[in-house]
């Protein structure tokens, strides 16, 4: 396996192979129905597809099956990560892990402990796999009536490793807008998303606890559900609330909650889409923004600033109003050191979109809120956008908007923090302390 000194580096180099060979396979005459696709467009979906993302600038209908399955395969190798993949084929040929394998591969998934980590990967593999398994059967029963048994097995294993993975990739040109009163289709989407942007760390404690195994659930899978649930739920009724005499009007209560529901869930990680976003009102897509901006949960397939760490702020923000000097969650106190990070991540993540922003309104020529859109969509791995095409708004861009939406795309999926750390931490020993100052804010 690729060994490097740093773990994060060697992760992100992984990522960068992964994504270099993707897009020279999709430059091949054989990935396109019109002879290959060019390097920056090979480039911007090779990363959509690895970073679990779902931007496309070449719709997949004017793929080959060569080209679809290229993505498909992308999508799994990123979702899972290059070293989760790596190491599973080395478990089934029943080869040992080295102590640097497990390190990195500890990083990649973000789980706390070094003894158990092999234990931990095969668990959440047969559960990954199980869950794409049945969401493809589920997914059968909805695309056989319309498209006979090849197709439909096709595009229900297609649509099912698209959704655990939170990529969003979608065979139909208008994403899922054909079916968005198809209930089982709902459901098997939206549980599939969840699922795979809950985390795998708390997939794993979840089960453990069920099993006996644990008589508690640790205070970040208590955080997880409960800020995953209030997300949902709250966003899906803001967006019912702001568009039910838009573009929900006239279509029932059950009807126009089954699309609010679908579409909170669907804009934090997975970038599905069962209306047309463009018609929605500014206020909407501000929510929608918002949503994308705090994404999934760690170690998921999705991406974002994570659930945990908009939960971390808002709790530190709430005690210090209130005059309290700890950060408190379920009866534990939240290290400061984590807090610290929250609002790390948060700052230099508003900081990465709003710059972009500006420069594709800038150079691109569209509107501050389209080009805000677009950003955080590609930086939080979302794959939503506000075109009125069937390709995303980064579609219209030239070769250097799209480059920065690949680039922002990457550093989402590796995260902007891990990122950071990879190119410039340095340990920086100090055998004394520095007297304090103090600035008035």
């Amino acid at each position: 396996m690729m060994i490097a000194k740093n773990p994060l580096r060697s992760i992100v180099l992984g990522f960068l192979i992964v994504i270099l060979t993707g897009a020279l396979l999709l430059m091949l005459p054989l990935s396109s129905k019109s002879g290959g696709l060019s390097p920056v467009n090979a480039l911007f979906m090779s990363t959509s597809a690895v970073c679990v993302t779902g931007l496309a600038v070449v719709s997949l209908t004017k793929l080959t099956l060569f080209g679809q399955l290229v993505i498909l395969a992308l999508i799994q190798v990123g979702g899972f990560g290059y070293m989760s993949m790596t190491s599973m084929i080395f478990l089934t040929f029943k080869k040992h892990l080295s102590y640097r394998d497990k390190l990195i591969l500890k990083e990649a998934l973000s789980y706390p402990e070094m003894h158990s980590i092999t234990g931990f990967f095969k668990r959440i593999m047969v559960f990954a796999v199980m869950c794409e398994i049945v969401g493809a059967s589920l997914l059968f029963f909805v695309f056989y009536p319309d498209m006979g048994i090849e197709k439909g097995i096709y595009y229900a294993i297609f649509h099912s490793i698209s959704a655990f993975n939170n990529a969003g990739f979608s065979l139909f040109s208008d994403s899922f807008v054909g079916y968005k009163y198809n209930l089982l289709l709902n459901l098997t989407i939206m549980s599939l998303i969840v699922v795979g942007g809950i985390g795998f760390i708390v997939i794993d404690e979840l089960y453990l606890f069920k099993k006996g195994k644990i008589r508690y659930l640790s205070l970040h899978v208590k955080t997880v559900l409960l800020s995953t649930a209030i997300l949902i739920f709250g966003g899906a009724i803001l967006i019912y609330a702001i568009e039910k005499h838009g573009i929900l009007a006239n279509h029932g209560f059950f009807k126009d909650m089954l699309v609010s529901v679908f579409q909170s869930i669907t804009t934090r990680t997975a970038g599905f889409n069962t209306v047309d976003l463009s018609y929605m009102h500014n206020s909407t897509l501000f929510l929608l923004v918002v949503l994308m901006f705090i994404g999934a949960s760690p170690a998921s397939t999705g991406g974002g600033i994570k659930t945990t760490t908009a939960a971390t702020v808002f709790l530190a923000i709430y005690s210090y109003i209130r005059g309290e000097k700890e950060v408190v969650a379920f009866r534990r106190k939240i290290p400061d050191e984590t807090v610290y990070k929250s609002f790390v991540v948060i700052v230099l993540s508003f900081m990465v979109v709003s710059v972009s922003a500006f420069v594709l309104s800038d150079i691109e020529k569209v509107n501050f809120l389209a080009a805000l859109f677009e950003s955080v969509s590609a930086l939080s791995t979302v794959g939503l956008s506000v075109s009125k095409t069937s390709l995303s708004l980064s579609a219209s861009f030239n070769d250097f908007g799209k480059l920065l939406i690949t680039l922002l795309m990457f550093m989402g999926r590796i995260g902007l923090f891990s990122f950071s750390v990879a190119l410039f931490k340095k340990k920086v020993l100090r055998s004394y302390r520095l007297p304090e100052g103090r600035i008035f804010v």
